[in-house]
């Protein structure tokens, strides 16, 4: 039978390859255009619903030791995960334009980034080990970086580019790592399998 965490552990792979492919359409897009730009919109929509598993699992390893603080920094990821799937659906969608979206997409990406500096500082005391602690922090500024850049001086900005090479980085060496290890069975959550 495969268990919650073998879920997550896929989706956060899955998360992982939409991270690669994101920043490849979007680089793409920013030299070619369309419709490279619907691709990176497409490769976002599947990163932040892949991702809310793990902000699941994380959670409810964190609640072992932060019990409803844990429970709150988890919300607080998927509300931004929600978000961002949200408005780039709707941007997908043509609901709305880039422009119109833009502003709330980037808030949306900054409360995922504040959410994985959040988890990882929980997992300061123990909930997942160094690396992984690491990562989630280091994606999490990245996350925020893009979204401070991308507001004060759009993708040219140096926080855009370096917060984007970060998230590339750090967020797909965080969610691969992270899936290897739940689908192997390497992390569990130890009140589900008590």
């Amino acid at each position: 039978m495969i268990t919650f965490e073998q879920v997550a552990g896929w989706s956060a792979l899955i998360g992982a390859v939409a991270t690669v492919v994101g920043a490849l359409t979007l680089a793409l897009f920013f030299q070619r255009g369309e419709p490279w730009g619907t691709r990176n919109d497409v490769a976002a929509i599947v990163l932040m619903v892949a991702t809310i598993p793990v902000a699941i699992v994380i959670g409810a390893i964190e609640h072992e030791r932060f019990g409803i603080a844990a429970a709150i920094v988890a919300v607080v990821g998927i509300v931004g995960m929600l978000a961002g799937a949200g408005f780039q659906l709707a941007l997908v969608a043509r609901l709305r334009t880039y422009d119109q979206l833009l502003g709330r997409t980037l808030g949306a990406g900054v409360v995922v980034g504040v959410w994985y500096v959040l988890a990882g500082i929980l997992a300061l005391s123990g909930g997942l080990d160094g690396p992984l602690r690491l990562l989630a922090i280091v994606s999490g500024l990245g996350f925020v970086a893009v979204g401070y850049g991308f507001s004060v001086g759009a993708q040219g900005h140096p926080l855009s580019i370096g917060g984007g090479v970060l998230v590339l980085v750090a967020s797909t060496a965080f969610l691969g790592l992270l899936g290897l290890r739940l689908v192997s069975g390497g992390i569990i959550v130890p009140s589900w399998n008590a």
